[in-house]
């Protein structure tokens, strides 16, 4: 059932904004070349998770996500090599330290270390309205200097282009080159997506009315939300609105019979008929 998910909510929500940002298809890192399995470490990068510093602090999980994003574009760029996420959770749990306890530079030194990296790439994303920004900062490890620093700005609208550009100028920085952003990466309808964002902010916040407003405002700006049609259906769901859910999920099934949430939605939709038969017949009972 959905309550399962939140085991790690900010995870569930940043893969999730990564999804819907990119149109069609994932930025990941082109595989490498066999004669490059064995990298230079000497450019080697372990990238922290990038923070909120967004006024009201509630793009969190857009922080996180757009710092692996920029990982993403960064790692196309030759001989950069970056930590796998997994060896740095290995290394903070081996030392009882948590990636939000890494804000000293002593413990970001020391982290680099242990995982034999050069650089620790760190940052912070602030959206206020409709602008965004994302500043990056590449931190030595040897010497705990700031040896490059680089942001962007823009519309939410260019949420990819703006994290591209900040790659692109910390690539230059090192010397080294990005491709061109493609036009098929561009998300197409970045105001739903914020709203579609902001309403699984506010459902793991657990104020499910301000996540349903927000979820069909996402269906407003775009009907085909299929991401967003499936949580609407979740908050009337946990709120035992049984009559609601089982019409969100109905509309679910219609329009997205083969979507890959599917199998959960009709297993909600028969605790959705369990739950209704209950309430009946309570009622009756009065």
């Amino acid at each position: 059932m959905p309550k399962e998910s939140k085991t790690d909510p900010w995870l569930c929500v940043a893969l999730i904004i990564l999804a819907t940002m990119v149109t069609g298809c994932t930025v990941h890192a082109p595989p490498r070349e066999r004669d490059n399995e064995h990298p230079d470490r000497s450019m080697a990068i372990a990238a922290l998770p990038f923070r909120d510093s967004s006024p009201q602090g509630k793009y969190a999980p857009l922080a996180e996500a757009m710092g692996d994003l920029l990982v993403s574009f960064l790692a196309q760029a030759k001989p950069l090599v970056f930590v796998e996420r997994d060896d740095l959770v290995k290394v903070l749990d081996e030392r009882g330290l948590a990636l939000s306890g890494l804000t000293r530079d002593s413990a970001r030194a020391e982290v680099g270390r242990l995982l034999g990296a050069r650089y620790i790439l760190t940052g912070g994303v602030t959206v206020v309205g409709k602008e965004f920004k994302i500043s990056a900062h590449l931190f030595e490890v040897e010497t705990g200097r700031v040896v490059r620093s680089e942001s962007a700005q823009g519309e939410v609208g260019e949420l990819l282009t703006v994290v591209h550009a900040t790659a692109q100028k910390l690539a230059k920085d090192l010397n080294l080159e990005l491709p061109e952003l493609k036009e098929e990466y561009i998300d197409k309808h970045p105001e739903a997506n914020l709203c579609f964002m902001r309403g699984l902010g506010y459902y793991y916040g657990n104020m499910l009315d301000h996540a349903v407003a927000e979820f069909m405002r996402t269906l407003t700006l775009k009907p085909d939300h299929a991401r967003a049609r499936y949580w609407n259906g979740v908050c009337y769901f946990d709120s035992r609105e049984y009559e609601h859910a089982r019409i969100e999920f109905g509309r679910f099934l219609n329009e997205f019979p083969e979507h890959e949430l599917a199998p959960k939605v009709r297993e909600m939709m028969q605790v959705c008929n369990s739950g209704i038969q209950r309430q009946e017949s309570g009622r009756e009972g009065d």
